[in-house]
């Protein structure tokens, strides 16, 4: 079950977020750094240290999330 979540839980939440606080905040880096604080606290309070890889994919794709939202925000101005 923890697979699955790590799988495809975790990422859409983190794709999600990061869409979701660039809309909100209209900060890509501090959009990624609150999401990439809060996955790394989880990592030594939830999970173990292996975990720590999947906060780095998991800040990336809320970096993506992020910047898609905020390159069409530009496109429509």
């Amino acid at each position: 079950m923890e697979f699955l979540m790590a799988l495809f839980v975790f990422p859409l939440a983190s794709y999600l977020l990061g869409v979701t606080g660039q809309m909100l905040i209209k900060k890509i880096y501090i959009v990624v750094g609150i999401i990439f604080i809060g996955w790394f606290i989880a990592t030594f309070t939830i999970f173990n240290e292996s975990f720590l890889v999947w906060v780095f994919i998991y800040s990336a794709l809320s970096f993506l999330g992020a910047g898609l939202v905020c390159f069409a925000g530009r496109k429509r101005d």
